[in-house]
Formats: structure tokens, sequence, C-alpha cells
């Protein structure tokens, strides 16, 4: 049986896809528009529906369109097509279309296609601007040809003398709209290849508007006609080859049309695309460096198109004229900052400096010539230039002058001038760290950390803004805040080691040269060596507890460094993003460190303050309870309840506990079940302090389907207990209180039956596959038996899964251990559990090394083994 035009289609497309995919077709999307093209020719010229309507005086053409229309089809990219008649569209024209895509449609290509006649399509683009920007691509396949051109020829009359301002309003606004909607790519982890700030779509905007200003007909044609300088040329070419092949791939991976480069396709394509470890980096990070900076490139396009294209929308002929600034050698056109002339430079090379300074000052952008000029003048930033006084007070001006609004370091970075100051920071520039806790490549992340410090300048609203504000008002040396901002992850330029003390000694060398005396450089190595310890004692230590704020009091020993190191440690986390910061973190952070500063400032762990607020909460809690309970009763359950819990526990809630506690009565337990938001229930239960408590009713949750967030133990005399858990409600929200009845029962049988949560148990897994881009980390557990005088503190660092809290904390209480408060916390891409532990036999801390090693054991024991997911990497 003979192929169908549709299977050569179908058969030579896989050919063409299979020598791409084994790396022997470099000119893939080309070719895989052209054999479309051949696949429509053939059709055309075959049809005897095309011959009758050519005879009938209606000869039409058939038109690529869209990435088509440039010949930039990857592998599943759509078919846009237009078929286009001179006047009337006549009816035999369905017939046609059925014989040219039904083929297409039942070998499933995504084919879109539209039948217009010329007046009609002419309209139509200039009524909607996405169909103009398909037309500006429109490619001739077959036909009449006279009919294309002459459509085009109208097109760009009309674009020219009727549509060209609104025409340039739509690219800027449309521009701007997309980065808002899809990011910035060039910060991003997972970017969008083709829509975001970055992707192709700038690309494509810089071609659109090209072919309006000039006609342009081909890629080659933006050098000849000035849009683009050799040198950005070449590179534009390099860019577009490498983030082409990389979608053509996702596409080839996922099977569909896909752009947004998703976290669980990176480690596949890294090994695809040939990508092998570099200096102890993973193959995906690797990867991803190299994709941001391509996609770095064509952001800087992007800004030379918007700039073109506002100077067009916005500024009038003969308006603004160039005007001097205060710096000689530099001026002001077109709301710009431009070099005088390219003389000046080679006189006063410091000006590739100062021009960024003037930036700063005035909020005034670089021209993109400007740019440019920084770019390719940067031989001459030498030594000399770098190591002068004045040139370095510059330098640090600059830094403080950094907004997100107004990005003056970034425009530094792309051009280079920032690594000429600071060589150590190329080993940083477009780095990742793949896992979904950090969002944006080290440099970018760095920068933006600084932005954030810049912006504690200003009042917020907010009341965390407000104490931001305040604290950065009190912090005298600026400098040594904002350069510790800069510098603080300069030490993940070797991911073999810890980065802060890394980062420390790297900062040392660099802060001699910019002239910090030596006890702003022992500050500042300080900051860098220990930016972490604030956020990971908030979310990894009870700060209920005083001893926590003084631990730190003693770790941090100065108020002006505990200022510093919390607006740092705010900035650090909004600049990593959303698993980083959050309310809840934000809330702990502020937390510890008042605390921390009262401790700093009067020297004693319990003030007066804090007993007159004890002693203020005691009265008015027998004033609430007395009509119900006597006053000695309430007095002496006072009296049981630990200072920490009398601090940190609200009165209403104080009152609730002691309602609940007696109303236990010869009860093993008894709760309440309140609800702070819809996803969030907060559960206090009150019990007779029996063996394993935590661990059963952790058992319990799991056994029931809900997720526990947070935790606190507190003592009501020698024989009970107040537990109180923050858990996600029932899944079916219509049968919640049945559900919380069933969890109940449940728990009464866990108390009363030690055996009763076996099968709770057999539903941990004993293998957990995990796939982060490298070598998984083990499962690992840390002992402090430092921070608290009462408690040993665990922090077991693993990965999640439904139980984990169960799992352990059964293995504790089977080992004689008691859970006295659990928390959770994230470390990258793992979780962090810390607990806080006391002996059941003794009601002590756990101090032995048998001891210890026998938690040790017997917590890795109960966790699952860990091992990596697969990845196919074969090229098939």
């Amino acid at each position: 049986m003979d192929k169908t035009n549709a299977d050569i289609l179908i058969q030579t497309r896989q050919t063409l896809i299979d020598k791409f995919l084994l790396g022997s077709e470099p000119e893939f999307i080309e070719k895989h528009a052209s054999i479309l093209d051949e696949y429509l020719f053939t059709i055309f010229e075959k049809s005897i529906t095309a011959r009758k309507m050519t005879i009938a005086g209606s000869p039409f053409a058939i038109i690529a369109l869209g990435g088509y229309g440039r010949r930039e089809q990857c592998i599943h990219s759509d078919i846009d097509l237009l078929i286009l008649f001179d006047q009337s569209v006549p009816p035999e024209v369905e017939a046609f279309v059925q014989e040219l895509l039904y083929p297409l449609w039942d070998a499933r290509f995504e084919v879109g296609y539209a039948v217009r006649d010329v007046n009609e399509c002419l309209e139509m683009a200039f009524e909607r601007f996405d169909i103009l920007t398909t037309v500006l691509d429109a490619r001739f396949i077959c036909g009449a040809s006279h009919i294309y051109t002459s459509f085009m020829e109208k097109f760009r009359s009309d674009l020219a003398t009727k549509h060209l301002k609104n025409t340039f309003n739509y690219l800027f606004e449309h521009g701007e709209k997309r980065h808002f909607d899809f990011g910035d790519s060039t910060y991003l982890i997972a970017p969008d290849l083709k829509s975001g700030f970055g992707g192709l779509r700038d690309y494509h905007t810089l071609l659109w508007y090209a072919k309006i200003k000039s006609d342009i007909k081909t890629r080659r044609d933006l050098e000849y006609y000035g849009f683009l300088s050799h040198f950005e040329y070449l590179t534009l070419e390099e860019s577009l080859s490498d983030i082409w092949k990389i979608r053509n791939f996702l596409h080839h991976i996922t099977k569909r049309k896909c752009d947004a480069l998703h976290f669980e396709y990176q480690t596949e394509l890294a090994g695809l695309l040939g990508f092998r470890s570099k200096k102890n980096q993973p193959d995906v990070e690797h990867f991803l460096g190299h994709l941001h900076t391509r996609m770095d490139f064509l952001k800087q396009i992007n800004q030379i198109t918007f700039e073109d294209i506002l100077s067009n929308i916005r500024i009038k002929k003969g308006s603004s004229p160039s005007r001097p600034t205060k710096t000689d050698g530099l001026i002001i056109n077109k709301r710009r900052l431009h070099f005088a002339n390219t003389v000046v430079i080679l006189q006063k090379p410091e000006l590739l400096l100062k021009i960024f300074l003037e930036s700063g000052q005035r909020k005034t952008p670089l021209s993109v010539e400007a740019r440019r000029v920084v770019s390719e003048f940067l031989h001459l930033v030498d030594k000399s230039v770098t190591k002068n006084i004045a040139n370095i007070k510059i330098f640090k001006k600059i830094v403080s002058l950094s907004y997100w609004e107004f990005n003056v370091l970034n425009v530094m970075l792309t051009t280079g001038i920032l690594e000429k100051f600071i060589p150590e920071f190329s080993a940083v520039v477009n780095k990742i760290q793949y896992n979904h806790y950090h969002l944006f490549p080290v440099d970018k992340h760095s920068i933006r950390c600084v932005q954030i410090v810049n912006s504690f300048k200003e009042p917020d609203k907010s009341t965390a803004g407000c104490l931001y504000y305040t604290v950065f008002k009190d912090v005298r040396n600026k400098n040594v805040l904002l350069f510790a901002a800069l510098l603080h992850d300069i030490g993940k330029s070797d991911p073999a080691k810890e980065h802060s003390k890394t980062g420390a000694k790297i900062a040392k060398s660099i802060l001699k040269r910019f002239g910090f005396k030596p006890a702003e450089i022992e500050d500042i190595v300080f900051l860098i060596g220990n930016h972490l310890a604030l956020v990971k004692t908030a979310t990894r230590r009870d700060i209920f507890d005083e001893e926590t704020a003084v631990y730190m009091a003693n770790k941090v020993g100065k108020i002006r460094l505990l200022r510093m190191l919390y607006l740092l440690t705010v900035a650090d986390s909004k600049a990593t993003g959303p698993k980083a910061w959050n309310e809840w973190t934000e809330n702990l952070l502020k937390d510890l460190f008042l605390k921390t500063m009262g401790i700093l400032k009067t020297g004693e762990l319990a003030s007066k303050k804090t007993q007159r607020l004890i002693d203020k909460k005691k009265i008015e809690v027998v004033k609430l309870l007395k009509e119900k309970w006597r006053e000695d009763e309430i007095n002496k359950q006072l009296e049981s309840m630990s200072q920490r819990y009398l601090v940190y526990v609200p009165t209403q809630s104080i009152v609730a506990h002691i309602n609940l506690f007696r109303n236990l009565k010869d009860n093993d337990f008894i709760w309440k079940i309140s609800q702070e938001d819809t996803d969030i229930r907060t559960v206090s239960i009150c019990g007779i302090d029996k063996p394993g408590f935590y661990s059963k009713i952790a058992g319990v949750f799991f056994l029931n389907g809900l997720d526990i967030f947070a935790s606190q133990a507190y003592s009501l005399g020698e024989e009970h207990i107040l537990d109180i858990f923050k858990v996600t409600p029932p899944k079916d929200r219509l049968f919640e209180k049945e559900k919380w009845e069933t969890i109940e029962k449940d728990l009464f049988h866990a108390i009363s039956d030690d055996h009763f949560l076996d099968n709770a148990l057999n539903k941990i897994p004993k293998t957990l596959q995990v796939s982060s881009g490298r070598t998984p980390k083990p499962n690992t557990i840390k002992i402090d038996n430092k921070t608290s005088s009462f408690f040993t503190i665990v922090e077991v660092f693993t990965y999640d899964f439904p139980g984990l809290l169960f799992s352990i904390t059964n293995a504790l209480y089977r080992n004689g251990i008691n859970v006295n408060v659990a928390m959770a916390a994230t470390k990258v891409d793992q979780v962090v559990d810390i607990f806080y532990i006391r002996s059941l036999e003794n009601d002590s801390k756990i101090e032995t090394e048998i001891g210890l090693e026998q938690i040790k054991n017997a917590i890795l024991k109960s966790l699952p083994q860990i091992i990596a997911k697969e990845v196919n990497n074969e090229k098939n």
C-alpha cells in the first residue's frame, strides 16, 4: 500500500527528530519547518479543489504565521496557517481545508488556521495586536504569491501611516505585562523559556520592532541595520541556539508543547544535554547556570529594545536637548545617561564607575549605548582604578543606592564592572543552587539582599516594617551591613565547603582592599560567618524557652551586631523565596530578636517586667474563673504551671486550659479543637502524663491523615500535661465533626493499648526515592546538650514523608525517651524535625555517650532508607 503524504511527513519528521536527539542536526528548527512546507506544497500542488478555485478566479496563498513563519519550529510547536484570498472567500475552501489539515489533525499535530480575504485580514491585524505580531512573522509557502506580496505591502503601508504609535505602545505594554505575569527568568530557578523576562519572547519583541522600523527580512539584518553590535549579534546566535535546543529536549521528554522548565525536568535535561559535574558542582547546577547566562543576555537585549521603543513613543523630536551633569564627561539625553564621548573615557577611566553613581543619585538609567561602552572599555578598569581610594568610596556609595525599583547594582553586574572591583564575585555569577528553597541564582540573590536592606531606610506601614526601619536607623555603620549583605553568600563559590565559614575567609581580603578598618572587617566577617545563626535558632529551637535567647545573646555578644544580624537575616530570607520567608518565620525572628535584645540590654534572664506580666495574668485568670472554681484551687493550679507557659500563653487560653483540666476528672485525656483559619486547627489536649503520650497523639493523627505543623508541651503539676498541636483539618470538611469523634476514639484506644498503632507503623515506607539533581543526603541526627539546661535537643535531618513525626517519636518512646517539645523547620530540600527530650527513667537530660548513641541509632532505624530516584538519560 502506497504511503500517504501525511505518512511521508511523519516518517521524515521522526527521522529528523532522531538525528537531532543524537546531536547530529544543529539546524533542526529550520529543517522541521521546511518539511512541513514540503507537505503543504505537495497537497496544494495535487489538490483538484485548489486548482478549481484558481481557475474560477479565486486564487489564494498559503502563509505560515508566528513561530512557524519565523522557521522556529520546535518538536511540539503549533503550526499556524493563513489561507488568504484577494477578495471574497469561496465556499469550496472548506473542502480544501479538510484535504490539507485533516491528515495533520489525525496525526495529532497542533494546527491553527484562518481563512480570510485581504481586507478582512488587514482590519483584524490592526484591531488585535496579537494578530498583528503573527502577521509581522508571515512567510509565503505556496499558492498565489502576488496575493501575499500585495497584502504585505498594504499591511506595511497602513502600519507606517496609521498605526505606528499604537503598535509601539502595544509592544511596550504587552512586554511589561508578560514580564509581570511570567516573572524574570534570570532570577528564577524554574524559568519560562518562552514568555519570561529573558525568554524567547524578548528576542521576538526585538525582531518585531526591527521589522516595523526597518522592514528587516532576516535575523542577520539586526546587525546590518544597527540594532545590535557585531558582538551582540554573535552572542544572540549562541544564546538562541542553546535555548532552542533546551526547549526541543523539554518538548521531547514531556511529549507536548512545554515552555516552563519545572523542577522535575531539570535533572533529566542536564543529562540528556551532556552537562557534567564541574568543580564539585552537580550536572544540573552546571546546566542551569549555563541557561541563566544565555537568558540573561536575552534580558539585556530586551532592555535595549524597550529603550528604543520608548524613545519612539514618548520623546518628541527636537525636545529634551542634551545637558551636562555635575560629573564632567557625562551628559543626559532623552532621560538617559550617556558618556559625552569615548575619548574622555580614555583620559578618565574612572568615568566607567562614576556613571553608576550618577545613575543611582539621579535615579536615571544608563542609555543602551552607555552600557555597551562600559562593557567594551572594561580593560581600562585596572588596579589603578579599583584600588584608588576615591573610587572605592564611590563604589561604597553605589551599593547604598541600589533599590529593587532602581537596580543600579544589577546593571553593574551585567556590564561586568562589578566583577572588576570584586573578582571573587565571578564565581557566583549565575551560580545555581538546585533545590525548591532557593528561587534565585546566587549573584541575583546577593544583590536582591542589598536592595532589601536599602529598603529599610523608608518606614513601612506594617508593624514589622516599622521595626526594620527603627532598627536600621540605629545601625551606625550602614556600609558594614550593606557589604555583609553583598558578600554573605560569596562562599557558595565552593559547594564542597560550608559556605558561611568559607565566605567569611574570602570576604576578609575583599574588605581589606576596600579600605575597611580592622574593627569593621571583624564585624562583617562575623555577620557573614553567622548569617544563618538567627534564623536557624528561631526555627529550630524553642523560643518560648528563655534559655534560647540567652544562648543567642552569648553568641552575638553586642547590641550593634545583633541589630545588623537581624536585618541581614530578614533580607537574606526575603531574598531567598517563600519557603524561607513567611509570616511564621517573620514572627519567630522578631520574637527571638526582641528577647535577645532585652537580655543584652539588661543582662537578666527573667526581668521584673516579666514577673509583673505574670502577676497581672494571674489576677486576670482568677477574676475570670472565680465564679466557677474556688480561688485557692485556681491559685494552686496557676502555681503548678511553668513560668514559660504563663509568659507566652494568652490569658484567655490559660482560662480555657484550666477549664479543660478541671473537666478532665478520671478520663485519660480531654481535648478542645479550635479553628485559627481555614487550613489550621489548634488541638489542646489535657491528660495524664503517661509515657509515649506525645507519640501516640502523633500516631493517631497520622492514622487519620492529619499533618502536624507544630506542637508545645507544658506541665500541669506532677501528674498531668497539656499538649497543644497545630494540625491540618480533616480532608472532608462536611463531616469534620464526625472525623474528630473517630480520632478521639482512636486516641483512647492508643493510650490503653500499646499495640493499637502497630498497623500505622507498617504504613511507614522502608525506602524513600529522592530526586534532587545530586546524590541525596543521608538521614542525619545531631545532638545539642548546650543550648538548654533542662532538655537534650535532637535535630533530625531527613526528607519529608507521611508519618515522619510519628515514626521518630515512637522510636524515642520505645527507647525510654519523653518528648516535651517538637518543631519542624526546612533546610534547603530536606526537613528538620527538632525534639526537646528527657529520659523517662530519671526525668533528666540524656548525657552519657551510650545513651546518646542509642537515641541516634533508634531514630535512624525508624527512618526509611534514602535512595536516588533514577533519571532516564538515554538519548532515545
